[in-house]
């Protein structure tokens, strides 16, 4: 399961410098607001929001805050996402850099679920990050269009029926049979939300028919349908449907 503490937000204030340092691991930055300028070896780059950085282990680098600072998500990324990006046939050797509009939208994303922090943000945030990586290593946009090919197919029936087991990415992209970025990245291309998305759209929506067609409480209906308890159900619920369990009942 990926562990949240890889994720943390940055601010920075306005006009502020950050003196030439390294780091003892890679990091990915994904750059959510603001403008800064930072110098590695002899060459300067400009990010703003919508670009995604990669610092190497090791490289030395400086950065100078524009009038507005600077927020970004800093990442500390995974063996496997490392090799992927290798397979891809990126040097990471590099500071590379990236800009697209899709990094704003996963960035935002990303943030969201930062925030949410609930049973299913794991899941949620590293379906969002494996996305990331994959339109990092590849350079393109993901693209909405044609129908699902079998194996996609059959790892929303594996959703389906695993819904409220909390199954993580790496035992669904075993189901799959693919490897866990390639899966989130074509998931979002076809279903247009992440894999922890869908799966807390599936729990809402069977706890919903639960409501209308049974008497069980509140809580034996949360349970059933893998959240923590009533209130953590309460929450996602009124977030999904506009109105609380109760109310929603009474309603239908």
């Amino acid at each position: 399961m990926f562990a949240m503490e890889n994720l943390r937000v940055a601010s920075y204030a306005p006009h502020g410098a950050m003196a030439a340092h390294s780091h003892d691991e890679a990091s990915l930055g994904v750059i959510l607001a603001g403008d800064f300028v930072e110098r590695v070896a002899n060459s300067e780059r400009r990010y703003g929001g919508g670009y995604v950085t990669f610092a190497p282990a090791g490289v030395t680098h400086s950065q100078r805050f524009g009038a507005l600072g600077a927020r970004q998500i800093i990442v500390r990324p995974q063996a496997a996402w490392l090799a992927y990006l290798c397979e891809c046939r990126v040097n990471l050797a590099d500071s590379l850099y990236v800009r697209a509009p899709v990094f704003l939208q996963l960035g935002q994303k990303l943030l969201d679920e930062l925030n949410h922090d609930d049973d299913f943000s794991p899941v949620a945030s590293e379906g969002v990050m494996l996305e990331i990586v994959a339109a990092f290593g590849r350079a393109d946009r993901l693209a909405a269009g044609s129908s699902p090919p079998p194996w996609l197919a059959r790892t929303r029936d594996f959703l389906h029926a695993h819904a409220a087991d909390s199954p993580s990415m790496k035992e669904i992209a075993h189901a799959a049979g693919r490897h866990e970025i390639h899966l989130a990245r074509e998931f979002r291309r076809h279903f247009g939300m992440s894999v922890g998305s869908y799966l807390r759209k599936l729990r809402t929506e069977r706890a919903a028919h639960l409501l209308q067609h049974t008497r069980s409480n509140i809580t034996d209906v949360a349970l059933d349908c893998g959240f923590a308890s009533h209130s953590h159900l309460c929450r996602v619920f009124k977030a999904h449907f506009g109105i609380s369990p109760s109310r929603y009942r009474a309603q239908n």
